[in-house]
């Protein structure tokens, strides 16, 4: 296992439920924010977004687009539109299908739009190592990747197969792993992705990821990124966003909190997996982390519900692209 394929086996994405959504003529629409982890994909377009705090955007066929914590966002034909409010309220079905616009005239866009639910005892700190927003857009030769796994939802969206909800949502969960590990370099300047397009911080993610127990210690990442202490320190600082350690200490309380809510190990062996030599120091490092003892998370749920009116995970916005579609709209 990699570092990317750590963060999101922890993050244990799973796409709820999704809207077809085509827009016809002269339209544009307003949802309200709406915090559960958002994606949009251009079956056919163009079409206009614009998400609270950034520039309207004009998306085009292949663009993938997904925010950790949507916001409120606008949809239209042309941004100069006065677009119609509309609540973020997920109906429940698997797939819904909805057009705004003028039906008669046919759609000149198409859309599929849905939510996440990931993991909510580690999405507020995973959720943070990835991009407050990313888009991918299809003509970026960088992403290649992407482009199989796109046609494969618009041939499913088109043909409206036996196990359509089934199939899509599945196809939706590898588009985000596609897109995340596609990202192009110009997407962000700081964070985990750019800390894995550098090869030597690339190294020492790579151990602290898949190699948690270990005693780590700022010169032995150091050599394991081939870099003098100083010279590690700072960059991945810079690159990165945190201290190695921090971000060592982070990473080792995700995975604990992971193993403790599976509900399968005792808290000693919790803190031997996450290279802590006793329980004692384990829960002390635990408790003035989290503010909760590690028996607190023993067994709990690691898939409640999707609570609908709250967020799975509050997030800042940040610079990198915008926000998506929102499953079960009702027909304009």
């Amino acid at each position: 296992m990699d570092a990317l394929a750590a963060v999101v086996t922890l993050l244990k994405p799973q796409a709820i439920a999704a809207t077809i959504v085509h827009g016809g003529g002269r339209w544009g629409v307003r949802y309200t924010e709406f915090g559960h982890p958002g994606y949009a994909l251009v079956l056919k377009g163009p079409c206009w977004l614009s998400a609270d705090g950034f520039p309207a955007v004009q998306l085009a066929d292949g663009d993938f687009v997904m925010f950790p914590a949507t916001p409120a966002f606008t949809l239209a034909s042309d941004p100069k539109i006065k677009p119609k409010p509309i609540p973020p309220v997920p109906s429940g079905n698997a797939l819904d299908e909805i057009f705004h616009g003028d039906a008669t005239h046919g759609p000149d866009a198409t859309l599929l739009g849905g939510y996440f639910t990931f993991d909510p005892v580690n999405a507020p700190l995973l959720l943070g190592l990835l991009p407050g927003m990313l888009r991918i857009c299809a003509t970026d030769p960088e992403i290649a990747g992407v482009a199989p796994v796109v046609e494969l939802i618009r041939r499913e969206v088109l043909e409206k197969r036996a196990g359509q909800s089934l199939v899509l949502s599945r196809l939706v969960e590898v588009l985000l792993v596609e897109s995340l590990r596609s990202a192009p370099t110009g997407l962000a300047a700081t964070g985990f992705l750019a800390g894995l397009r550098d090869p030597q911080l690339a190294a020492a993610l790579r151990a602290i990821h898949t190699r948690t127990a270990e005693p780590w210690t700022l010169v032995t990442l150091a050599r394991e990124a081939g870099m003098s202490r100083s010279t590690f320190a700072e960059r991945f600082a810079r690159v990165i966003g945190t201290t190695p350690l921090t971000y060592l200490l982070q990473w080792r309380l995700a995975v604990a909190r992971h193993l403790l809510a599976r509900g399968d190990a005792t808290v000693g062996e919790v803190a031997l997996a996450v290279g802590y030599e006793s329980a004692s120091g384990f829960s002390t490092a635990f408790s003035r982390e989290t503010g909760r003892a590690p028996k607190e998370f023993i067994g709990g749920p690691a898939h409640p519900p999707p609570d609908e009116r709250t967020a799975t995970a509050g997030r800042r916005s940040s610079a990198g692209t915008q926000a998506s579609v929102k499953p079960g709209r009702k027909k304009n």
